[in-house]
């Protein structure tokens, strides 16, 4: 797994096409729970999976890879995060080519870095309070969940956040908030 360790760019056996995002912020211990499921194209012959994580706790136990016509369900054998945002998933067999998909589940820290998923302040009534805010200039949505976080890996994302805020305020389009 070491050989993953240090390289500018990612292996180039897998392919994601759409990440399914769901984030879980507690805004009084600064700390985020999630999960991703992330539709993939495996086009070689592969044992691994590399991608980016950086400052976050990977749960091993949660990680799997699915196809979508089948029930088998590959478990990693070994799950390693390096110091350089590397995170490598070790397979006892070769993962079949074609679409699956790739479960993860993760927790983090709401840091003020200004980087990934991470924690700002504001002021209301005299109250000082916590926000959780995005930053994911390349290199740094890897801090908020695994992912190819690379300018070349393109891929669609739905983001569900979970969160008991009065108030969710995106400077993107506006986009449909499921409030349940």
């Amino acid at each position: 797994m070491s050989q993953f360790k240090g390289q500018a760019r990612l292996p180039k056996f897998a392919v994601p096409k759409r990440y399914d995002v769901k984030l879980k912020p507690d805004l009084v211990s600064c700390k985020f729970g999630g999960s991703v499921a992330i539709d993939l194209d495996i086009v070689a012959d592969t044992r691994f999976i590399v991608l980016n994580a950086a400052d976050l706790s990977v749960n091993a136990a949660s990680v799997s890879f699915t196809q979508p016509h089948s029930s088998k369900v590959f478990k990693p054998s070994k799950v390693d995060g390096f110091e350089d945002g590397i995170l490598v998933m070790e397979f006892e067999e070769t993962l079949p080519i074609g679409l699956g998909v790739l479960d993860i589940g993760f927790e983090g820290t709401l840091n003020d870095n200004m980087k990934g998923f991470y924690r700002s302040t504001y002021e209301q009534n005299g109250e000082k309070k916590n926000m959780a805010v995005t930053q994911f200039e390349p290199v740094d949505a890897r801090r908020c969940f695994p992912c190819w976080d690379e300018p070349a890996c393109k891929a669609t994302f739905k983001i569900t956040l979970e969160a008991v805020l009065l108030s969710v305020f995106s400077k993107l389009p506006p986009l449909p908030i499921d409030r349940s």
